[in-house]
């Protein structure tokens, strides 16, 4: 682990594959943001939270497999907005998805999947929660924009803003559970926070100018799909030939990451994604 302290109370651990985790301390124990995508980085996890103190709450911001794995190994309760669970109950990674992705990033994982089963959020909320610890608490606030059930954790007192992959340090992340105006609106949401640091999805932790860089980057590569509907390119060529560099879901020095045809079909999706919603709602290739 390579925890780092980024205010009085929280620490966050970034270097693991999957979504960046968050140990809040408070007074009257912990809240987590996120969990860890493999399960042994879990299990290790657990055991530094449990270091901190008793954990009361876990949140996840979205309800991708890479924030919610951990779940199971995890105390406390878990807090999501209700289109977490609902998506959760309706549609989790099936045990062959699970079987193949652990058998990549994660082959020790492999024989603890017939003792795991999804853990759903057990406290959900629709527009706004807080979470109190005692001398701090956790605002959350539904904003759809990577998922349309994603949601933005505050701690106004350490001034510190957890976006999950509303904004990722990182790069971008998929589109494919996106709309592209949503997408765009949660960057500004984020904005209107009173911060001194962003605790991002996936990369490092940052500061305001984040948001900047990450807003271009989105307009690039909904520039790019706004070009190939200006030529006349079907949205079948426009996936083949347009891509964005992937430093969320690739290998790298410090770990395995996915498998080529699923960071390809990321890819497809997500450009198929923005074509679909530039069809809908041409004014945003300007936006």
């Amino acid at each position: 682990m390579s925890l780092q302290q980024v205010s009085p109370h929280v620490h966050v651990e970034t270097a693991k594959l999957g979504s960046n985790n968050s140990i809040i301390v408070g007074a009257d124990g912990l809240a987590l943001v996120d969990t860890p995508h493999r399960p042994t980085d879990a299990i290790a996890w657990r055991q530094v939270a449990d270091g901190f103190g008793r954990t009361r709450f876990v949140v996840n911001t979205d309800h991708h497999p890479d924030h919610t794995i951990g779940n199971f190994w995890m105390g406390g309760e878990v807090v999501a907005h209700r289109g977490t669970r609902e998506t959760l109950l309706r549609d989790a990674p099936t045990h062959d998805y699970l079987e193949r992705l652990f058998g990549r990033i994660d082959p020790d994982a492999v024989a603890l999947l017939d003792e795991y089963h999804v853990r759903v959020p057990e406290v959900v909320f629709n527009d706004q929660l807080d979470l109190h610890l005692g001398d701090l608490h956790l605002e959350l606030t539904y904003q759809p924009g990577h998922t349309p059930n994603s949601l933005i954790a505050y701690c106004p007192e350490d001034g510190v803003v957890f976006t999950g992959d509303i904004v990722c340090e990182a790069g971008l992340p998929s589109f494919q559970d996106s709309r592209i105006w949503n997408w765009f609106d949660a960057i500004e949401k984020v904005a209107s926070y009173d911060f001194d640091v962003l605790v991002p999805g996936h990369g490092e932790v940052a500061d305001r100018a984040v948001l900047e860089r990450y807003r271009n980057w989105g307009k690039e590569v909904v520039g790019h799909v706004a070009d190939a509907i200006a030529r006349g390119d079907s949205r079948d060529q426009a996936c083949d030939v347009i891509r964005f560099p992937d430093n969320i879901h690739v290998d790298t020095d410090d770990y395995v990451g996915y498998p080529d045809d699923l960071v390809e079909m990321f890819q497809r999706r997500s450009i198929g994604r923005i074509f679909d919603d530039l069809l809908e709602r041409p004014e945003l290739s300007h936006r």
